[in-house]
């Protein structure tokens, strides 16, 4: 099995080298690139953006060789996520806290100018898993899904599993960017999410 020293070369191996990166450079010295594959070279359906550079920071409370990376996937693309991807891959560092699989990130704002979307959930992202870096790091990757503030709130209530089963009965595409907000209902009765 081949060993990366770092995630880029692992980005380059699995899907050539990206189509844009963009540098986020933060005053208080973190520096996050958010790199992005178009979805004819990814085989996923959807644009990939990906962090690097979050598997710099070292994550608060946890085994100093565990880190993490973050990616969003779209169809249609939507480049102005850059920005706000990038702030996910620095909270580690700016909060103390960590994201893991089934918790709700808010933002400030909107992910972008012009979208109602205004957090993530977090999920376990499938393609790549867990990564073990040559220089010793351990690297979680993990996807980031967009959602209105209604969405996060059900999310925080019923929990992202129940989220996630009632977008699918509303047959929501979460990978739409410009997707438009649709009523959630909760959980039929017997099922706990």
């Amino acid at each position: 099995m081949t060993q990366f020293a770092n995630v880029n070369e692992l980005y380059v191996d699995s899907w050539g080298e990206p189509s844009h990166e963009a540098l986020f450079r933060a005053r208080d010295g973190i520096d996050i690139r958010v790199m992005k594959w178009s979805e004819d070279v990814t085989g996923e359906g959807v644009t990939l953006y990906w962090t690097s550079g979050a598997s710099d920071i070292e994550l608060p409370g946890m085994d100093p060789r565990h880190r993490q990376e973050f990616s969003v996937g779209f169809d249609p693309e939507c480049d102005e996520v850059a920005e706000s991807l990038a702030q996910v891959g620095m909270y580690a560092a700016r909060s103390g806290k960590v994201l893991g699989d089934g918790h709700i990130y808010r933002a400030d704002g909107p992910l972008w100018s012009e979208s109602e979307l205004v957090g993530y959930v977090v999920a376990t992202e499938d393609s790549l898993g867990y990564v073990d870096l040559s220089d010793g790091r351990h690297v979680e990757f993990l996807m980031l899904v967009p959602a209105f503030r209604e969405e996060l709130d059900f999310a925080a209530r019923l929990g992202v599993g129940a989220l996630i089963k009632a977008q699918e009965r509303a047959n929501i595409a979460f990978w739409d960017p410009f997707r438009k907000k649709v009523p959630l209902i909760g959980p039929p009765c017997g099922d706990q999410g």
